[in-house]
This record gives structure tokens, C-alpha cells and sequence, in this order.
């Protein structure tokens, strides 16, 4: 970062989980003196946003947060220092296309998908000389309408990082998520930590599109909460054979954690495939299914709930 000039922080996807982190960001430093934060947004959600900010409801309270630049102008967004990505996974290499020319020599890339495979989707789109982080965050967080956020009460925490690798301003974008009341970890042990949320976020993005039920209903239901474990179960054995270190309590954690969520909770994943939307079914289901198969694991759970998906929802088929 360079301290002779602002750091211009972008935040692209002013969605569920855009929303939150840029709004937080964006409603802290409005004023800032070296920090300044633009939306990359589109559509209705942009108009409402230039006329009245973006409205985050966070818990008990509401920010009104006011980017310093707010459009999908790669001319207007001009120059910047880190681009968090907070599309859909399919959406990720066109962002990446689209804002290049943005991006200042050694800039910062964060990536919030909910995948385990980000950095070799998008390997051969990342400009010479930028950082990638990759991250994830643990949130239960929705667009409510054009330029309104609900962020639900529950874990929120949001982590970013590398491989075994220091990166100084890595360290830096999380003292500034912190000052914007974001709960950061910077960690150079990403991978383990995408592979425990996507522990969770597959199976229960599978089940709950199944279902078309909440969190806590799928928690009640026992045949509901048999998939989910035994859906986990499969991609625990998936990441022994390809030598993830995972928590030995990984199967008890999950059940743990989905008790934690509001009540009203629902998966992006289930919201999307019931308004037929496009999903990213790629990332979290058809990933883990070829992964097996290139080391010749398999996963019956996995494929059957592939079946019954197609069935419920005829536009997901290829």
C-alpha cells in the first residue's frame, strides 16, 4: 500500500455478502483521511445506492454507507489497491477481466466464494505481479431489496490469506477490515480454512435446496440432518485422500454449528435454485463430484443428491 496516497479498497457485488463487508468498510471510513472504499455494483441496486447509500441492517442496528465511488465503469473506478470479490463463483473470472486495468502494480485480490478451488479457476486470469488472497467468510447475510442488506444474527467472521506464504499486505487490509468492526483473520494457512467452511456450506446447500427448509428445521428433521452428516462424511473423505488437515471433530462441529444460525435461515444456494436463478452448483457440488473421481473415490450421497436436484430444479441440467 502505498502511504503517499489513499488506499482505494473496491468491493465488487453489493450483495449478501458484498453488502456487509462493503457497507461496514464503506460506513466507517466515509471521512477517512487514507482510506477510500467503491462499490462495483449494477443495476437497480446501483440507482438506489446513488440516491440514498446502501442501507445494512446489522442485528439492533442500521448504517447508511456512503461508497466514495459507486458503478460498474472500470474509467470510473479508476485505480485501486485490493479488489474484493463478492459475486457468485461463476462470475469470478469476468470481474477479473472486466477490472484488470484497475488494478495498481502489486495490488491485493480478495476472493469470499464459497469454493476450495478458487486459485485454479482463476490462476490464468490474474494480472503479473498482483496478490491473491483467498477467503471466505462464515456469515448469514441477504439482499433484501435494491440497496437494503440484512445481515442476521449469528458466526460472522471473515478470513483471507495464503499458503504458507507472509504477505505484509495481507496484514494490513486486516487491520483495516478491524477498524470497520469486520471480524478479520488474516492466516497463511487459508486452505484448511476454505476446506472447513466448505465442509459445511456443500452439504448444507445440498440439503437445504433439497428441502427447500430452513437451518433450524433441517437440525429437527432426522432424516434432514442424516443427509447432511452423511454428505459430510463423504467430503471428509475426500479431503483425507488429498491430504487436507482437518479438524477430527469436523462431522460434531458441523451439526454444532447449524444450530447457531437464526432460526429464519436458508442457504444462498436453495434461495437462487427455487427463483432459478443461475447457482454455483459448479463450485459446490459438481467440484467435489469430479474431485472424487480423479482419485477414484465415490461418493454415493453426493450423486444421488445430484440426481434428485436435477429433477427438482430441470434448469440446473446441462
Amino acid at each position: 500500500m502505498n502511504i503517499n496516497q489513499k488506499t482505494r479498497i473496491a468491493v465488487a457485488g453489493i450483495g449478501g455478502i458484498g453488502g456487509y463487508i462493503g457497507g461496514m468498510l464503506a460506513h466507517h471510513f466515509q471521512h477517512s483521511d487514507y482510506v477510500e472504499i467503491l462499490f462495483i455494483s449494477i443495476g437497480e441496486n446501483q440507482k438506489v445506492i446513488d440516491q440514498q447509500g446502501l442501507t445494512l441492517h446489522s442485528g439492533d442496528q442500521t448504517f447508511v454507507c456512503i461508497p466514495s465511488v459507486n458503478s460498474n465503469d472500470p474509467a470510473i473506478i479508476g485505480q485501486i489497491d485490493a479488489l474484493v470479490i463478492c459475486t457468485k463463483s461463476y462470475s469470478t473470472t469476468a470481474i477479473l477481466k472486466d477490472y484488470a486495468s484497475c488494478l495498481r502494480p502489486n495490488a491485493v485480490i480478495i476472493t469470499t466464494q464459497n469454493t476450495v478451488n478458487g486459485e485454479a479457476t482463476i490462476a490464468d486470469f490474474l494480472p503479473q505481479g498482483i496478490t491473491l488472497l483467498e477467503g471466505c467468510i462464515f456469515i448469514a447475510s441477504n439482499i433484501q431489496q435494491a440497496g437494503t442488506i440484512v445481515h442476521k444474527p449469528g458466526p460472522t467472521k471473515l478470513f483471507f490469506g495464503t499458503n504458507n506464504q507472509a504477505s505484509k499486505q495481507g496484514e494490513e487490509l486486516e487491520k483495516l477490515f478491524k477498524e470497520a468492526g469486520i471480524d478479520t483473520t488474516f492466516t497463511q494457512n487459508i486452505q484448511e480454512i476454505l476446506w472447513k467452511k466448505f465442509l459445511f456450506v456443500s452439504p448444507i446447500a445440498m440439503v437445504s435446496a433439497l428441502t427447500q427448509k430452513t437451518f433450524s428445521q433441517i437440525l429437527e428433521n432426522e432424516s434432514d440432518l442424516n443427509l447432511f452428516i452423511q454428505l459430510t462424511t463423504e467430503l471428509v473423505h475426500l479431503a483425507h485422500v488429498k491430504q487436507i488437515p482437518l479438524d477430527e471433530n469436523a462431522i460434531k462441529n458441523n451439526v454444532e454449528l447449524l444450530g447457531k444460525f437464526n432460526p429464519t435461515v436458508k442457504s444462498s444456494f436453495q434461495l437462487d435454485l427455487a427463483k432459478g436463478h443461475l447457482s454455483e452448483i459448479d463450485s459446490l457440488l459438481t467440484y467435489v463430484i469430479k474431485e472424487a473421481e480423479s482419485h477414484a473415490l465415490k461418493l454415493l450421497h453426493y450423486e444421488k443428491v445430484y440426481q434428485e436436484l436435477q429433477e427438482k430444479y430441470p434448469h440446473i441440467k446441462a
